[in-house]
């Protein structure tokens, strides 16, 4: 790797010593911490971060401050900050009485979620039609709980993501943890486009092996009433073939259960077991790896790996990334998952 000139830009901050960026599939939040001399920022302050090389800088996180701290003697600011998904995070939804939810009829679930999200102040959104209807048969209730929670819920049933971007646009997508090739025949199953190409010269440690952990052939959902379904596969899918074939012994179900008031009709029902049973009956193939800092790398997103060392090499889906800039350089730490 050839010595490269660092770059930083945080509006508010200067003598910037070092700056951490994380982003996560399954994480509420992205969140971003810096170390600084100089600060004129205070709690519920916007703050955008731009860094990388000078020629090569890109913008890695948009957000707002939670948390202020000064240490002495050395006057060292810390500056916590979150993405705009903290609101609904911290939003905790409370009815006009206690006997008297929010409830909605015949809402979809992008509608649905949206409209808690909204509660939050939150309205900046971009979301898929999922072809999910909520309240067909029941009210839809919605008391005593925050607004992220919820809305995770009903992504969780659909099995779709819910996160906000770096421009703080909050997204609902067909987003597995794994790239995706465009053939379940789901609604928003696009074919992914790798962002970047990760090769040896620029890799500066890689672990990779695969596992079962998160593997799951059976689904079990539970809905309103003595609605339930289930879905399962005695054979679960290999990416790295892209064949399915026996991972778990002969006969043997791990099992996973959605339960949920929500579901009120069996058609929703089955759908959400086929969903969840396409998403979890895998193998997964890991790669934790530290690569030269590089702007363009963000989580949810794929990268091709191409590795002449013995690993693994072909498209993987940045599952955990971890800016980390200062001055002692920049790398960026992913999780990749197949």
């Amino acid at each position: 790797m050839t010595d490269k000139t660092l770059s930083v830009s945080i509006s508010g901050l200067s003598g910037i010593q070092t700056v951490t960026v994380s982003e996560s599939h399954d994480a509420s939040t992205a969140m971003a911490t810096i170390n600084c001399h100089g600060n004129t920022k205070d709690v519920g302050d916007a703050l955008d971060i731009t860094l990388g090389y000078v020629g090569n800088t890109g913008h890695v996180f948009s957000g707002y401050v939670k948390k202020v701290e000064k240490s002495t003697p050395d006057g060292l600011w810390t500056i916590s900050a979150y993405d705009d998904l903290i609101r609904a995070c911290d939003f905790f939804i409370v009815g006009p009485g206690p006997n008297e939810p929010f409830t909605y009829r015949n809402i979809s679930a992008e509608n649905l979620i949206g409209t808690v999200l909204g509660m939050a102040g939150l309205g900046n959104f971009d979301f898929d039609p999922t072809y999910f209807t909520f309240g067909i048969e029941n009210d839809v209730e919605v008391n005593l709980v925050s607004s992220y929670d919820y809305a995770r819920m009903i992504s969780d049933i659909i099995a779709y993501g819910l996160w906000c971007d770096r421009t703080g646009v909050i997204k609902l997508k067909n987003r597995k943890p794994y790239p995706m090739d465009g053939t379940s025949q789901q609604p928003g199953d696009y074919p992914d486009t790798p962002i970047a190409t990760i090769t040896d010269p620029i890799i500066m440690s890689e672990t990779y092996g695969w596992n079962e952990h998160d593997l799951r052939n059976k689904i079990v959902v539970y809905g309103e009433g003595e609605i339930s379904a289930s879905a399962s596969k005695a054979t679960s899918l290999d990416p790295l073939t892209g064949t399915y074939r026996q991972i778990l012994p002969a006969g043997f179900f791990k099992a996973a259960v959605l339960a949920s008031p929500l579901i009120d009709n069996a058609s929703m029902a089955q759908d959400a077991a086929k969903y969840n049973l396409h998403m979890l009956n895998k193998l997964t193939y890991e790669i934790p790896i530290v690569v030269e800092g590089n702007p363009i790398l963000e989580a949810r997103y794929t990268v091709n790996v191409v590795t002449t060392k013995g690993g693994f090499s072909g498209e993987f889906y940045i599952y955990q990334l971890e800016h980390i800039w200062g001055s002692g350089g920049y790398t960026t730490s992913m999780v990749l998952r197949m």
